[in-house]
C-alpha cells in the first residue's frame, strides 16, 4: 500500500520539508502531551493554524458527563477581538449556526465553503462587522466527537488573500484530527475516575500531603500541587516532565515500591514518608492508554496539620477569629507570630486560644494542635 505526503505551499514557494517534518512531529507530541494536561490546548491550536498556514483558530470540548473535560480555546485574535466576538457576534456565527452542514462523520476535516458559499458569506453583517474587518475568510473545521453527551469541534481560518484550503491541507487537517480524536479519548480515560466530581478535586487539592496517580512505567497521570511541592524536598528523587526519577537517573516503577519507607530530605530535617498503593484492575485498555497502576503519596512528619478556618467553625463551633487564629497555630506559628499575622494583641489571641480550647475539649495547646492534626 503506498503512501504519499505532500508538503504544503507557503505562498509561491514549496515548505521546507525537514522544517515541515520537524513542525509536524512538535505538533503530534503538543496533542499527545494534552491527553495529559488539558492546558496545552491552546498550544496545539496554535500549532496547528502554523502548519495549516491560517491565521486563527477556534476549539471547543463540551462534556455533559464530566465537566473536567470541558475545554474552550481562541488562538491568532486578540482578547478586545475575542470578546467582541463573544457578545455580539457569536449568536450570527453561520458556522455555529450551520454545524449540521458539517459531514456528520466524525474526524472529517472539511472547507468553510460547504456551510456557506463565499457570495452569501460577504453578503452577512458577521461578515462586514467582524470577519473582513480582522482579515478573516477562508477555513475549514471538523468534528472531533459528536456523541449525544461529549461534543468537540476544531475550526481554523485565513484571510482572503491566501485562498481556500487545498485539498493537501484539507488532507492534513484530516490527519491531525485523527490524532486529536485518539488524544481526546486518552484525556477522557483519565479524567473518567472523576467524572462530575468538581467537588472531589477541590478537596484533592487541598490536602496536606502530596498524591500523584502513578501508570505502570512510572509516569505521572494526576497529581496534586502538594506532590510537587513534596518531591523538592526528596533527596535522589525528581520530577522530568511527567516522569518520576530516581538518583540513578532510572524511573520508578510502582511494582518495585509497593510499600511505605522513609526517604531523606534535600536538607536537614526528619525524612519524609512515602507509601506506595497499587490500583487493582482487570480492564483491558486500548493499545496506547495508560493503565493508573498506583498511589504515591508523600508526607512531611514535621508539618503540623491544619486546617481551613471554615472547617473549624463548622466543626467546633469557633467564632470566624476564634478559628483564623487556631488556624494559624495549627500551621505552625507562635501565639505571638499568629496575633502578629492577624494584627491583634498577643493577648487577645490568649483569649481566642483558650476559648478554642474549651470548645474542642482540650486542655493544653499541644493537645489542641494533635485534635486539629487528627483532621488530615
Amino acid at each position: 500500500m503506498g503512501f504519499t505526503l505532500h508538503i504544503p505551499y507557503s505562498g509561491d514557494k514549496v515548505q521546507n520539508p525537514i522544517m515541515f517534518f520537524d513542525q509536524f512531529d512538535k505538533l503530534t507530541g503538543a496533542i499527545y502531551q494534552a491527553s495529559r494536561e488539558a492546558t496545552v490546548w491552546p498550544e496545539v491550536l496554535r500549532q496547528i493554524c502554523e502548519v495549516m498556514g491560517c491565521t486563527s483558530g477556534s476549539f471547543w470540548m463540551l462534556s455533559r458527563r464530566n465537566a473536567e473535560l470541558n475545554t474552550t480555546c481562541f488562538w491568532g485574535q486578540t482578547a478586545e477581538a475575542h470578546q467582541e466576538y463573544r457578545e455580539k457576534w457569536l449568536s450570527q456565527d453561520p458556522w455555529m449556526l450551520r454545524l449540521d452542514r458539517f459531514p456528520s462523520a466524525e474526524g472529517v476535516f472539511s472547507p468553510s465553503n460547504i456551510v456557506i458559499s463565499d457570495a452569501e458569506l460577504e453578503a452577512t453583517e458577521f461578515y462586514q462587522g467582524y470577519l473582513g474587518p480582522h482579515g478573516l475568510h477562508y477555513g475549514g473545521g471538523s468534528f472531533i466527537s459528536r456523541r449525544a453527551d461529549f461534543e468537540s469541534f476544531l475550526t481554523v481560518i485565513r484571510p482572503k488573500s491566501a485562498g481556500p484550503l487545498t485539498d493537501h491541507e484539507l488532507s492534513m487537517g484530516t490527519r491531525i484530527v485523527g490524532h486529536i480524536r485518539q488524544s481526546v479519548a486518552m484525556l477522557e480515560e483519565r479524567l473518567e475516575p472523576m467524572r462530575g466530581s468538581a467537588g472531589l478535586r477541590v478537596c484533592f487539592e487541598s490536602l496536606a500531603y502530596g498524591v500523584a496517580f502513578l501508570d505502570s512505567d512510572g509516569r505521572i497521570l494526576d497529581q496534586n500541587k502538594g506532590f510537587k511541592r513534596f518531591v523538592a524536598k526528596c533527596k535522589g528523587l525528581e520530577l522530568l516532565g511527567d516522569q518520576l526519577m530516581v538518583a540513578d537517573g532510572g524511573a520508578v516503577k510502582p511494582e518495585r515500591w509497593l510499600r511505605s519507607f522513609a526517604i531523606p530530605r534535600a536538607r536537614r530535617g526528619t525524612p519524609l514518608w512515602v507509601t506506595v498503593r497499587p490500583i487493582p484492575s482487570s480492564e483491558k485498555h486500548p493499545v496506547g492508554i495508560p493503565r493508573m497502576a498506583a498511589t504515591m503519596e508523600i508526607r512531611d512528619p514535621e508539618r503540623r496539620g491544619s486546617a481551613d478556618s471554615g472547617h473549624l467553625e463548622a466543626l467546633f463551633g469557633l467564632t470566624p477569629s476564634e478559628a483564623r487564629f487556631t488556624s494559624q497555630l495549627a500551621g505552625g506559628m507562635s501565639v505571638k507570630e499568629a496575633a502578629e499575622t492577624l494584627g491583634i494583641a498577643e493577648q487577645t489571641g490568649r483569649t481566642h486560644l483558650k476559648r478554642a480550647m474549651s470548645k474542642t475539649g482540650t486542655k493544653r495547646q499541644a493537645e489542641l494542635m494533635g485534635r486539629i492534626s487528627s483532621l488530615d
